[in-house]
């Protein structure tokens, strides 16, 4: 992993856990670190996710969509995502958790309910807090590094 890319994960850990009201440690002699899996980050082995799952969201284009989990915790969830060029809108699916999205490929733009747009491009970082209910356009061969705050069980 580039040292840039480590630098964004660990950002969006730090802000994740500041959102979160911070992650209680336990020691544990058999916790080690999980390096993550350079293959998928580069596109390499992800998995379809089928075009119907969100086909209620979907605006224009075609949401041919492949994931890679990299990291499932109790409170963290890291995975690779990659989409064709499409355009999705989330006013009757708003997002569901917090999440920190580092652009790898393509280029994401966000439009929030009143117009205001934010592009993104690879190298291009963002937080998007639950309830989100913009549009996500991805163009180009969109992929991204996702990291997630899982909901309070």
């Amino acid at each position: 992993m580039n040292r840039f890319l480590a630098c964004a994960l660990w950002g969006a850990l730090s802000l994740l856990m500041a959102v979160s009201g911070g992650i209680v440690a336990f020691a544990d002699d058999n916790v080690a670190p999980v390096g993550l899996d350079r293959d998928k980050i580069a596109g390499l082995g992800l998995t379809a996710i089928p075009p119907d799952a969100f086909k209620d969201i979907l605006v224009s284009g075609e949401l041919n969509m492949k994931v890679a989990t990299l990291f499932q915790g109790k409170e963290l969830h890291v995975s690779i995502f990659e989409c064709t060029p499409a355009k999705t809108s989330h006013r009757t699916r708003p997002t569901d958790v917090d999440e920190f999205v580092y652009v790898l490929s393509g280029k994401l733009i966000l439009t929030e309910p009143n117009g205001t747009k934010h592009e993104y491009h690879p190298g291009d970082s963002l937080v998007l807090p639950v309830g989100y209910t913009g549009t996500w356009e991805m163009q180009g061969n969109y992929r991204a590094l996702v990291v997630e705050a899982q909901k309070p069980r």
